[in-house]
């Protein structure tokens, strides 16, 4: 009887499966352009469930349109506590904190290209903090990697300076 009651849908959620629900409604209003409701969605989502790493991300993306850097950069270091090898969110570190610290963003590139090696973002930004380190030679090795998975990202390169300054490719995904 219980297993019928179930699949009329008359349990209530447990707080993960109301978590994840949340999530997909916040996914909903951020891809229209609803970044309050959409933040508001997550914030619920982590209350429920603080290891919904999925809502730590896409919380940070939020505050990453928002220009919410620092509030970005805790939601994604919040979603790696989750899951150290969530490439997203690693990409999206590095990029909120190559400004300010190239060095910790070329070992967050580095470990984004080491679990998806077709990441081509990636690489261009590996390559740009590379650079800014003053190692051109494996900078411009990468940047090679990168045009030959995605040849639209030569138009982001320098076009004759031997030492660009550093333009990562922010590319977060909701």
């Amino acid at each position: 009887m219980l297993a019928g009651i179930a699949a009329c849908g008359s349990s209530p959620a447990s707080p993960a499966q109301a978590a994840t629900t949340l999530v997909t409604q916040g996914l909903k209003a951020q891809l229209s352009g609803d970044l309050a409701s959409a933040a508001s969605d997550y914030q619920q989502a982590i209350h429920l469930d603080g290891s919904n790493m999925v809502a730590h991300y896409d919380l940070g993306t939020v505050f990453d349109q928002q220009r919410s850097t620092a509030s970005a950069v805790t939601q994604y270091q919040a979603a790696l506590v989750i899951n150290p090898t969530f490439p997203d969110a690693l990409f999206n570190l590095a990029v909120d904190t190559a400004g300010t610290n190239p060095l910790s963003a070329t070992v967050l590139y580095s470990k984004v290209v080491a679990l998806q090696p077709t990441f081509a973002a990636a690489w261009l930004n590996l390559g740009f903090t590379l650079m800014t380190e003053g190692q051109a030679v494996q900078a411009k090795a990468d940047w090679a990697k990168a045009i030959a998975l995605d040849p639209r990202l030569a138009s982001r390169l320098p076009k004759a300076t031997p030492t660009p300054s550093p333009s990562p490719t922010a590319t977060p995904k909701p």
